[in-house]
């Protein structure tokens, strides 16, 4: 359920969420969906709730 929770933000933060806009000292700026910044804390949630959870026990 966490797991699908996360990307559910992913999904809303995509839809509604703003972008992340970045500018240089030459007055170029480049803008990224800040969608891509959650998904990578996700990506990263992911991991570690699936091996928590799917891992197995150690004897």
């Amino acid at each position: 359920m966490s797991i699908v929770a996360m990307w559910v933000a992913v999904l809303f933060v995509g839809i509604y969420g703003g972008d992340a806009t970045f500018h240089s000292v030459d007055s170029s700026s480049s803008t990224i969906p800040s969608a891509v910044f959650v998904a990578l804390f996700a990506a990263f949630g992911t991991g570690s709730v699936a091996k928590r959870v799917f891992g197995g026990k150690r004897e």
